[in-house]
């Protein structure tokens, strides 16, 4: 996945899930505007989600804009504009069904992690 020094958006993914690995390249691929994307254990996370309490950090998928982490289900508006632009986006943030089937289908894929050993077994890496 290329990473481009002029994004706006960071997206940070378990690279060691298959499925997130799969979610992370068709998000940087469909994206409408500069994206970085980088692994959970990269030296970039650190810098970024340092702050965050480690399971928060290794238990979900996160996208830094400026000002704003967006982590996990709370995430999927701000996915929704990365992938559909600025009115998917108001969609995404203000429609409460298209919300919630957001957060349903983010909530399916990460059950679908956790069953299939996807999900870290340790928190942290190494």
């Amino acid at each position: 996945m290329g990473v481009t020094t002029t994004a706006v958006r960071r997206l940070f993914y378990d690279a060691r899930c298959g499925p997130c690995s799969f979610f992370a390249r068709m998000t940087a691929g469909l994206s409408r505007a500069p994206l970085a994307v980088y692994p959970l254990d990269s030296p970039e996370a650190d810098r970024a989600l340092g702050s965050l309490p480690t399971e928060a950090r290794y238990g979900s998928f996160h996208i830094l804009e400026p000002g704003r982490v967006w982590t996990g289900p709370d995430a999927m508006p701000a996915w929704a504009g990365i992938i559909g632009g600025d009115r998917a986006r108001r969609v995404a943030e203000r429609a409460r069904p298209v919300n919630r089937l957001l957060r349903r289908g983010y909530a399916l894929v990460w059950e679908y992690r956790r069953a299939r050993g996807c999900a870290a077994d340790r928190l942290a890496p190494g």
